[in-house]
C-alpha cells in the first residue's frame, strides 16, 4: 500500500535532516491512522491514511499539524515527568545551559539503532553463541565482566574469521531507515563532530542527503587510527569517529581482544586522544549502557590523573532499571566526568524524543 511518502513528488525535496525527521514522524502518523484496519472498496483494500491524502489532501495536512501539535504536548508533558524524579531537574538544567554554550558532541551507542533494526551488541554475541560451540555460561561470564573483546574474541576464534566476519556484515550492513530518537540529532547537532561505538551505516545515511554543506560529515575515521582523529579535527575538519570501525572493514576495526591491543598499544597516543577528543568538549551520550566499558574506564583514569574540575562535563541520557543501584551508577559515572538524566529503561525511544524536545524548547 502506498502512503504519502510514495506519492511526494520526485522534485520536491526538503533539507535532508529535516525530510527524515519527517519521514518518521509522517510514518508514525500514518500508522495512527491505519491503526483501525483497511477500508474495502469494490473488495479492494485501502489504507486510511492513502485515502485521506488521496482525495481530501488539505484536510491530510490540517490533521498532520495538529497531529504534531499534540504530539509535541505529549512529549513535553513526558519530559516534564521525567525531570522531577530523583535529580534531574537541576542537572537537566545545567545541561541546558552547556548545551547552548555550543560545543557539545554526541556521543552515540547502539541504543540510537536499535529502533532503526539493528541489534544490540550483547544480543548479537549470544545470537552468535547459538551458532558456535561456546557454552553461554562462558559467553555470560565475560559479559558480565564487562570483558566484551574477550567475548568476541572467543567467538572468533571457535566460528573462524571467514564465518565471524560475515556475520558481522550481515547484521549490522542492512540498508535500514533511519528510525526514532536518532533522527533529530542533524537538529540538535547540525555541525558537531560525532562519536559512535556502532558498526552500521545508519548515522552516514542520516547526514547523507543533507543540501547544506555545513550539516554533512566531512570524514568517516576509524578508532583505530586515534592520531589521525585528532589531526583531523584540529584543523576543523567534521568527523564522525567511528571508535570500533564499520562493519565492511575489517582491517580498521577494533573489536576483538587482539584487535584492542594493536590499536590502544601506543598508550601516548590514546591518552592523547581522550584529553584532546573525548575531553576536548562536553558529551551527550545516547543509547549507550554505560557500565562496565573500556571507554569508561579510560575516562576515569583521565580524570584520576587530571582532576575532575580540569575536565568538561558530560551528560546521559540513561534509562533506569529496577535491579539498578541509582546511587551506586552515579557514582561510578561521576568518577568518569559523566552525569545521568534517568528515565525508565523500558521507554527509552519516548524519553529520549522527550527530552530532545525540552531541549529544543528551552
Amino acid at each position: 500500500m502506498r502512503s504519502f511518502l510514495d506519492s511526494f513528488p520526485g522534485n520536491l525535496k526538503f533539507p535532508g535532516p529535516w525530510l527524515t525527521e519527517m519521514e518518521s514522524l509522517r510514518g508514525q502518523f500514518e500508522e495512527e491512522l491505519n491503526s483501525e484496519g483497511e477500508v474495502m472498496i469494490a473488495g479492494q483494500p485501502f489504507l486510511r491514511a492513502q485515502i485521506l491524502h488521496e482525495l481530501a489532501p488539505e484536510a491530510y495536512g490540517l490533521a498532520f499539524d495538529d497531529w504534531i501539535e499534540a504530539r509535541k504536548t505529549q512529549l513535553l508533558e513526558k519530559a516534564d515527568s521525567i525531570l522531577e524524579k530523583y535529580d534531574n531537574e537541576q542537572r537537566f538544567e545545567q545541561f541546558t545551559i552547556a548545551y547552548r554554550a555550543g560545543g557539545m558532541a554526541p556521543f552515540v551507542g547502539a541504543g540510537m539503532s536499535f529502533t532503526s533494526g539493528f541489534p544490540l551488541w550483547t544480543n548479537f554475541l549470544f545470537q552468535l553463541c547459538d551458532e558456535s560451540h561456546v557454552e553461554t555460561e562462558d559467553l555470560q561470564r565475560l559479559i558480565d565482566g564487562g570483558e566484551y573483546e574477550d567475548a568476541a574474541q572467543l567467538l572468533h576464534d571457535d566460528l573462524g574469521p571467514a564465518l565471524f566476519n560475515e556475520n558481522i556484515q550481515a547484521s549490522f550492513a542492512r540498508e535500514r531507515i533511519p528510525a526514532g530518537p536518532v533522527v533529530y540529532l542533524p537538529k540538535l547537532f547540525p555541525k558537531a563532530s560525532i562519536l559512535t561505538t556502532n558498526f552500521d551505516g545508519l548515522i552516514e545515511r542520516l547526514f547523507e542527503e543533507s543540501d547544506d554543506d555545513e550539516q554533512g560529515i566531512d570524514r568517516v575515521v576509524s578508532g583505530r587510527n586515534l592520531g589521525e582523529v585528532q589531526r583531523q579535527m584540529a584543523g576543523g575538519t567534521r568527523v564522525l569517529v567511528k571508535l570500533h570501525g564499520d562493519c565492511r572493514q575489517v582491517a580498521d576495526r577494533v573489536l576483538l581482544r587482539s584487535e584492542y591491543e594493536t590499536a590502544y598499544a601506543d598508550e601516548e597516543v590514546v591518552e592523547g586522544f581522550f584529553n584532546r577528543v573525548v575531553f576536548g568538549r562536553a558529551l551527550l551520550f545516547l543509547g549507550c549502557s554505560l557500565s562496565k566499558d573500556r571507554t569508561v574506564s579510560i575516562m576515569k583514569q583521565i580524570v584520576a590523573k587530571n582532576g575532575s574540575d580540569q575536565l568538561p562535563r558530560h551528560y546521559s541520557f540513561l534509562g533506569l532499571r529496577e535491579s539498578d543501584d541509582r546511587v551506586a551508577r552515579k557514582k561510578h559515572l561521576s568518577e568518569a566526568n559523566i552525569f545521568p538524566i534517568w528515565y525508565e529503561a523500558q521507554e527509552d525511544d519516548e524519553s529520549i524524543e522527550a527530552l530532545f524536545t525540552k531541549l529544543l524548547e528551552e
